[in-house]
């Protein structure tokens, strides 16, 4: 039996930056329509963390004397229109949007997990930061297929479907310059790590574990660092 795409999708995520969760499973956190409605449509207090343009799927956290715990909430639509047009068959138009979501959420819960086991904060602007970041890594994998290799157009095929540079519509100014800004310095880490001629793979994966371990402001010092290119207006 195959691996679920849940499993499958963690698995990357926490190779590539040596996350240390605690979680040795991520379904039992997941829940859907039932779930959310019984659960948390009460507002009873927890802080929904959704991504960009992911329509209702989202990141459950509440945070109280005991800890943190958070779950993922993914539309029960969402998950039949992946299970319609799996990822793992191939990715395309008509699942590139939906699967960089569940992607998001997921990278969404893992980094609350290794935070909140190591004491440690993340910021909403972190999260999203370093979410644009894994989802571009994940659909590139999944992309190459078995060749490991995603050649120039589909690069451009998929910075173009991830981050088009649109301007987000949520009400709240501050949430959307946030999303605004954690993809321009996510697509500034892409191309820093693009132009670096000759970097070997576990250099690369080296740069993206200073990444993920760096406090918010050091992230962004050393994506400065990675490129010519000036950060955009």
């Amino acid at each position: 039996m195959s691996e679920p795409l849940l499993e499958v999708v963690r698995g990357l995520i926490e190779r590539t930056y040596r996350l240390r969760t605690g979680l040795t499973e991520i379904g039992p956190f997941v829940i859907g329509d039932a779930g959310y409605r019984l659960f948390y449509a009460t507002g009873t207090g927890e802080r929904a963390i959704g991504s960009a343009e992911g329509g209702e799927a989202k990141t459950l956290v509440r945070e109280g004397t005991d800890g943190v715990t958070a779950c993922i909430y993914f539309p029960d639509a969402m998950i039949r229109h992946l299970e319609s047009h799996p990822p793992l068959r191939g990715i395309g138009e008509e699942n590139v949007g939906a699967f960089a979501t569940f992607v998001e959420e997921i990278d969404h819960l893992l980094l609350i997990a290794e935070r909140s086991l190591g004491r440690r904060p993340v910021s909403l602007f972190e999260l999203e930061l370093h979410a644009n970041v894994s989802k571009y890594l994940v659909l590139a994998r999944f992309l190459a297929g078995r060749t490991g290799r995603l050649g120039e157009d589909g690069r451009r095929w998929l910075r173009h479907r991830l981050f088009p540079g649109v301007e987000f519509c949520d009400e709240d100014q501050a949430v959307r310059e946030r999303y605004h800004d954690a993809e321009r310095w996510a697509v500034r880490l892409l191309d820093g790590l693009d132009g670096l001629d000759g970097l070997h793979r576990a250099e690369r994966l080296e740069v993206l574990r200073q990444f993920h371990l760096a406090e918010p402001g050091a992230k962004l010092r050393l994506i400065s660092t990675l490129g010519r290119s000036r950060l955009p207006d």
